[in-house]
């Protein structure tokens, strides 16, 4: 099944916390079929010590396959990320990233300290402000701007299962890997 937001609209996915579980991959990437990109919001290959192992621990096989990736493919520095991930990645893990997407400023971390980035989000205006860490996903509009957790690919918390995000021109919806809409909003 392809998760395909609003139809006919460009979107790109986010996800986050995949945590080196090339499982969780391997289930979720076909949900985004026809995205522009990937956003991912941090602790890719690494499990982290507090977290058990997630299902289908594999962070070589995980790197093999977001090496083949074949859409532009973003990742943010999350607090398991190392720069040993970055050699393996062969791609900069950054602390943030930055950028316009249709008209809207989208600005994206790991969010282990969201008091920081929710300012820095508020105050350069961001329409879109896109964080992991947690676990937990969650969608909450403060003012303009719309922050966005897509909750973790691998190892869930809370209630919720697992789950990413897809972001179209229409709006942005948070689905577990089943394709189930756990939230949504739109823009205005």
């Amino acid at each position: 099944m392809t998760c395909r937001p609003h139809r006919d609209h460009p979107f790109f996915a986010v996800l986050s916390d995949t945590h080196g579980s090339v499982g969780a991959w391997t289930k979720a990437r076909p949900l985004w079929s026809g995205a522009e990109a990937i956003l991912h919001c941090g602790d890719v290959l690494y499990h982290g010590p507090r977290n058990p192992l997630p299902s289908a621990h594999d962070p070589a096989s995980l790197a093999s396959l977001l090496l083949q990736e074949s859409l532009p493919l973003f990742l943010v520095r999350g607090n398991c990320d190392a720069d040993v991930d970055a050699l393996v990645l062969q791609r900069p893990l950054c602390s943030r990233v930055a950028f316009w997407w249709r008209g809207r400023t989208v600005l994206a971390a790991h969010g282990e300290d969201f008091t920081t980035f929710r300012e820095e989000a508020l105050r350069m205006g961001a329409h879109l402000a896109l964080s992991g860490h947690t676990h937990v996903a969650s969608l909450v509009r403060e003012g303009s701007t719309w922050f966005l957790n897509p909750g973790s690919l691998s190892l869930p918390k809370g209630k919720d299962p697992e789950s990413f995000a897809l972001i179209s021109e229409a709006g942005m919806e948070i689905r577990t890997l089943d394709g189930e809409i756990l939230s949504q909003g739109g823009w205005d």
